[in-house]
């Protein structure tokens, strides 16, 4: 039997099982011989242990039709009922289906539970005993429990809760068995015997000790309205005796009438329908006004009515009525008008007899607006919580020491947690660390300032961190006193994501403007040095060329030669970062390019470093020039080397990509489509993620002083973004480094040339050149290097005066040789003037970096001769012989 069943059977303070069927089986122990060992624990550990035939029998146990394939029962000796137990702050709860929506609090075991499933009632929160259940309610952890009620209301009294619950009609009424494993009919017979041997009057005395003695409950209306009417009669009766006591019949008698017409005032106020049924004869004797007027006879009509002839369902409630003795309450019945309409009606009726008579007092109460009510209350009930349980937003509701009381659908799909797991439960316990953490704070701001408010929260989970606005609301009591919260949350993940991409692409287009800047900064300087150095390289190649020097100043002549070359490559380094170094691509295959350079980067490498080339199958082709290439590996290794403090490894490798949008997310300068990737891969130290930002910002160099000059990356970048490719580099400190080159695939197919084409070299020419350059220096040392190399110079300083020169001339100009980037008329725009006018005069262009403004650049660099500046006698002699012989 269940140890937490006060009065029948409960544990004591001192440990011991008392109750009332601790006494009875101890009386039955003495009627019958039999020695009883009674156990009291946890009911669903009674069950269990009952099945595995450890106990003969178990009782208080009421009937299911599950127990019954296994138990045998004795007759019922106890009617209970079970209603539902809620907050006196929550109403609307009659019956079984009105659970529906809330958290309801039961016993694991009771029967409760399978009738509640039944009804529709999933949100159940099981507990071990009735105790259990009220200490949850005491501490605000559940707010609706269905339990039996006596064990009910020892607790409700027992922890001074009885003011603060209300109870429903019985959700279903129970009788306790007491009942024995299947088939033993021999100690199931022997149970029925020995209790039958225990008198009526010791059972009642078991129940005084425990339940007390019972008050009186008061004498019903209907009695003293019978007693004045029978006085009055016998009054009147008395009128006959002796005329000397006449004065005082007549005193008494007006005190009789003022007394019987005060309660039939009183009778006819009542707004209830009142009527009383003589029950030996089955008629009405009396009705109040209320009655006259809420069935709709006359008195004389209602008077001759079969009280029956008022029950809409008569042969159901009235034989109800007859079959009970004392106190009767029917919640619902219906009854009929003289009309035929059929209505509800509340009954609750008291039986009583007045001189031999019995009478039935019955008050009929018209609930049919209530009934309304409730079901206009219970569809708004239902749309309420089908309208939280379909919400697209998570819906909760805790009390105020953060126990969820309320969870719906969608929150159970976001947290992928089940409202059994979490009703009764706090943020704290569901979510353990910070996050709970952060849950409760921002529950307690809503709390204590008693006012709305929107929080963003966080959630991690197995796909990643989730982020959700909630609006809080304080719940309140009629005192305007905060009792909980409720929250509707809606995720916003998506929108939060879509603005780290905005900031993350508003940096990267940041940075690409910022690179672009520097690029465009290091172009014009490149470029305005680059004339200069021309000069300088021009003057020193004409005193090497014509002039007899030997000894110290050949060998300064020489130095300063050489520093000039090495500035030379300095300003090509910075054109490839600024993209405006003159280029001459070809469709390549990169393996081909590579192979061609591996002996050299062996030697950039060293011995001391592991080598490894790894060329990709069916290579696409790529468009670009291959000295380009060549200077790309020969930085990248360099660096890599430097990287490797004794030993390590570096890997070249080249393979095919396909790039999408989802590659490209968070990649500066991607851009989907077919890519050649060349990798270069080592093993060496590797970078921080501070030094990663800088790596491609010429100048810039973790390299001691005079071991770099910060402008190989730089370069590289630029060659790169020339091509229209990207890079990516993947560094961890100790870990190494790998950059990815991404050069656009080449559709044409690359046919390898087998035979270099030999330049031809000419040391002397003939010939007329005009010769157009805006700087005067440089216009001063090119026409130098020309009339030393045997042509006949024409020079002018503007492509006006060159336009003048050519209509002047009288003889032929074999060459124009003029710069791309001049003041009033770019060299491409001059060119196609002096066409008009020098038809068969051929062209050589130089600029110190190949211009975005000359027109049809990529034709241009194709299909006309061009000379980068600064040029040498050699380079400048082969060129323009070249040019001539087109």
């Amino acid at each position: 039997m269940d140890n937490n069943y006060p009065p029948y059977v409960f544990q004591a303070a001192d440990g011991s099982i008392q109750g009332i069927l601790v006494d009875q089986w101890q009386l039955f122990g003495e009627k019958t011989g039999t020695r009883v060992e009674i156990n009291a624990m946890n009911w669903g550990d009674a069950l269990k242990k009952m099945q595995d035939g450890q106990f003969d029998v178990i009782d208080t146990i009421f009937k299911t039709e599950e127990r019954t394939g296994w138990l045998d029962y004795t007759a019922p000796y106890a009617r209970l009922e079970v209603p539902a137990f809620f907050n006196s702050e929550i109403s609307g709860i009659t019956n079984a289906y009105d659970l529906r929506g809330f958290a309801v609090a039961a016993k694991t075991g009771d029967a409760a539970v399978s009738i509640l499933r039944s009804h529709g009632v999933g949100n159940l929160i099981l507990f071990n005993s009735y105790e259990e259940i009220i200490r949850a309610a005491k501490d605000h952890k559940v707010n609706v429990f269905v339990i039996d009620k006596p064990p009910a209301m020892y607790f409700l009294y027992k922890f001074g809760m009885i003011e603060q619950y209300k109870a429903s009609s019985p959700i279903y009424v129970g009788e306790f068995h007491r009942a024995v494993k299947k088939g033993d009919a021999f100690t199931l017979q022997e149970i029925e015997k020995g209790f039958a041997k225990i008198s009526q009057a010791e059972l009642i005395e078991i129940e005084k000790k425990w339940y007390g003695s019972r008050l009186w409950s008061g004498f019903p209306v209907g009695y003293i309205l019978g007693g004045a009417g029978l006085l009055l009669f016998l009054l009147a009766g008395l009128s006959l005796w002796n005329r000397s006591l006449q004065k005082a019949v007549d005193t008494r008698t007006k005190a009789l009438e003022t007394s019987e017409e005060r309660y039939r005032h009183l009778f006819n106020a009542e707004s209830d329908a009142i009527v009383v049924i003589d029950l030996d004869k089955v008629q009405n004797v009396e009705a109040n006004d209320a009655a006259i007027d809420l069935y709709g006879y006359s008195h004389e009509e209602f008077f001759a009515l079969q009280p029956a002839e008022l029950f809409a369902d008569a042969e159901e409630t009235f034989p109800q009525i007859l079959s009970n003795n004392g106190h009767i309450s029917i919640p619902l019945s219906y009854h009929r008008k003289k009309d035929g309409t059929i209505f509800p009606v509340e009954i609750t009726a008291r039986i009583f007899e007045l001189e031999n008579q019995k009478l039935l007092l019955a008050a009929m109460r018209d609930i049919s607006d209530r009934l309304k009510s409730e079901e206009n209350l219970r569809k708004n009930r239902r749309f309420l919580s089908d309208l939280i349980e379909n919400s697209g937003a998570l819906i909760f509701v805790k009390n105020r020491d953060g126990y969820y009381t309320l969870i719906n659908r969608k929150w159970e799909e976001v947290t992928g947690l089940q409202r059994e797991n979490v009703i009764g439960r706090t943020d704290e316990e569901l979510f353990p660390g910070d996050i709970g953490k952060q849950f409760r704070r921002n529950d307690l701001d809503v709390i204590e300032s008693g006012t709305v408010q929107e929080k963003e929260e966080i959630l991690d989970g197995e796909n990643g961190r989730r982020y959700f606005l909630s609006v809080k609301f304080p719940l309140k009591n009629d005192d305007d006193l905060v009792t909980g919260i409720c929250g509707m949350t809606t995720e916003i993940t998506e929108r939060k994501q879509a603005e780290e991409d905005r900031e993350r692409l508003s940096e990267q287009l940041a940075q690409a403007y910022r690179m672009e800047s520097i690029g465009r900064l290091a172009g014009g300087i490149a470029h305005d040095f680059n004339n200069m150095l021309g000069v300088i390289l021009g003057h020193t190649e004409l005193v090497l060329h014509t002039s007899q020097l030997s000894g110290p100043h050949l060998n300064s002549i020489k130095e300063i030669e050489k520093a000039a070359r090495r500035s030379s490559d300095l300003t090509r380094q910075l054109l490839a970062f600024a993209r405006k170094q003159t280029v001459v691509p070809k469709v390549l295959d990169l393996n081909e390019t590579v192979n061609g350079v591996l002996t050299i980067l062996q030697r950039i490498i060293g011995e001391d470093i592991e080598f490894v080339w790894q060329p990709g199958e069916s290579l696409w082709t790529i468009k670009m020039d291959p000295t380009q290439i060549d200077q790309i590996l020969t930085n990248l290794c360099a660096n890599a080397r430097d990287a490797i403090e004794s030993v390590g490894k570096i890997t070249i490798d080249t393979r095919n990509i396909s790039v999408d949008a989802a590659f490209c997310k968070d990649k500066v300068g991607c851009r989907e489509g077919d890519f050649v990737v060349l990798s270069i891969t080592d093993n060496g130290c590797g970078m921080h993620e501070d030094v990663k930002t800088m790596l491609f910002e010429p100048f810039y160099t973790t390299k001691e002083l005079g071991k770099g000059t910060g402008l190989g990356l730089a370069m590289i970048y630029g060659i790169v973004q020339q091509n229209n490719g990207f890079i990516t580099v993947d560094s961890k400190p100790g870990l190494g480094t790998s950059f990815k080159l991404y050069l656009p695939r080449y559709d044409v197919p690359h046919v390898p040339s087998s035979v270099e084409e030999e330049r031809k070299e000419l040391s002397l020419g003939s010939g007329t050149i005009l010769l157009v350059e805006d700087e005067p220096a440089n216009l001063e040392i090119a026409c130098l290097m020309l009339k030393n190399l045997g042509y006949n110079v024409v020079t002018a300083s503007s492509p006006a005066e060159a336009i003048q020169l050519a209509r002047q001339y009288q003889e032929e100009i074999d060459l124009l040789m003029t710069d791309v980037i001049m003041p009033e008329m770019n060299g491409w725009d001059l060119a196609q003037e002096l066409k008009a006018i020098q038809p068969d005069m051929k062209q050589l262009f130089t600029s110190g970096y190949t211009s975005t403004t000359v027109a049809q650049p990529s034709f241009f660099i194709e299909n006309v001769h061009f000379i980068q500046k600064p040029f040498n006698m050699h380079e400048l002699s082969v060129k323009v012989h070249e040019a001539m012989q087109k």
